[in-house]
């Protein structure tokens, strides 16, 4: 490898869609002895049990960490009475002395660092993971920023422990995907704040750093453009390079997209359109690939600036938002990582759920992604990208 190629570390990758799901985890099972950490939502979703029924129909020897979100507002009774009705059904699954309830206070008095920060906090109270052979987190019924939160503070701590020596704990992200549920679920208004995924801040406000270029990738979905317009406020990029979901499993659904946001996009913002980038709906590791690309050959193009700031905004999928976090860490704490730039991961939470407009005829695949842990020293050498110029 060459002074200018970095590693990819997920890529090549391993990804399990729907059918195959089952094939995959009986695969891991049929080891014998796996004990499975399982860390999910406890939420309204229709989609919250999907990964928990299929891991229980399978035999596995499973636990539960139950991430139970607080606003501090009183839920609707349509609400409550689904979220309950999901936890009585896990309770019916695993028996109510397997599942652990962990707390989290989303939003609160520290502002727009309350959700990472808490989300940070309860898993580290939640006890340890060396118990376990696998963790897989469920993303499904789980709010956008404790979900990345989540992923990446579990991601960190596995890596750190196989780094010193420990144990090397496979982790496994799950959901559940469908993009009209996550549009009916998404119904309600928005924080006036922008928050950051924990240890992907981006040192926005930092001063030594205030030259360097900003450069903002936001990720495309459905309904975002006050989103959009919060968080460009915030960053005040110098590039704004928009990803937008293709290849879809709805053929048009990316020039939807393009159209719901144009006024914003072309007028407002003044986006070039040779800077609109494309990334897989279906596949978070494809897109993870697109993004990761795109961000280092801006690092390579501004290195002779002294350094730049890249932002990716998760405003599409959950799957699509695993693969913006993959390309992120991969760029902070990679083979590729680099004094030089910083990574910041802008979101706007949901500050008021209205009642989700969810069937239990709601279509949906689920996904099951392996991060960390055996595959790695299973699979063949990652890809290399071009990192720096001379």
């Amino acid at each position: 490898m060459s002074d200018h190629e970095v590693a990819m570390r997920w890529d090549p990758y391993s990804l399990t869609a729907d059918a195959d799901f089952d094939g995959f985890w009986s695969g891991r099972l049929a080891q014998g002895g796996r004990r499975i950490l399982l860390v999910l939502g406890r939420g309204f979703d229709v989609r919250t049990l999907e990964t928990a029924r299929r891991l229980y129909a399978l035999g596995a020897d499973v636990r539960v960490w139950q991430l139970a979100f607080d606003n501090g507002l009183t839920d609707s009774e349509l609400r409550t009475a689904m979220t309950a009705k999901n936890h009585d059904g896990l309770v019916a699954l695993f028996g109510a002395d397997c599942i652990k309830l962990v707390p989290i206070e989303i939003g609160g008095p520290s502002g727009n660092t309350a959700t990472p920060l808490n989300t940070q906090k309860a898993l580290q109270n939640a006890g340890d993971c060396q118990d376990f052979d696998d963790v897989v987190v469920d993303i499904s019924a789980m709010p956008r920023m404790v979900a990345m939160t989540a992923v990446s503070v579990l991601l960190y701590r596995l890596d750190k422990l196989a780094e010193t020596g420990g144990k090397s704990i496979n982790l496994h992200v799950t959901t559940a995907e469908s993009v009209s549920a996550d549009i009916g679920a998404a119904r309600g208004s928005l924080r006036d704040s922008v928050t950051f995924v924990r240890g992907f801040s981006g040192h926005l406000e930092e001063q030594t750093t205030q030259t360097w270029p900003r450069v903002w990738f936001p990720v495309l979905g459905e309904g975002q453009r006050d989103r959009l317009s919060l968080i460009q406020e915030l960053l005040d990029p110098d590039e704004i390079c928009p990803v937008i979901p293709f290849p879809t499993k709805k053929p048009r659904r990316g020039d939807e997209v393009v159209g719901e946001h144009r006024e914003t996009l072309f007028d407002d913002f003044l986006i070039e359109p040779a800077n609109i980038l494309l990334a897989s709906e279906y596949n978070p590791f494809e897109a993870y690939k697109q993004i990761y690309t795109a961000m280092a050959q801006y690092k390579r193009a501004l290195k002779t600036m002294g350094g730049c700031k890249l932002f990716v905004s998760p405003l599409s999928s959950k799957l699509l938002s695993i693969g913006v976090l993959l390309a992120c860490y991969d760029h902070r704490y990679g083979a590729g990582s680099d004094e030089g730039f910083d990574v910041g991961i802008p979101y706007v939470e949901t500050a008021v759920y209205g009642d989700p407009e969810q069937g239990p005829e709601q279509g949906f695949e689920l996904h099951s992604l392996w991060i960390r842990g055996d595959w790695e020293d299973s699979l063949p050498s990652p890809a290399v990208v071009e990192a720096e110029g001379d």
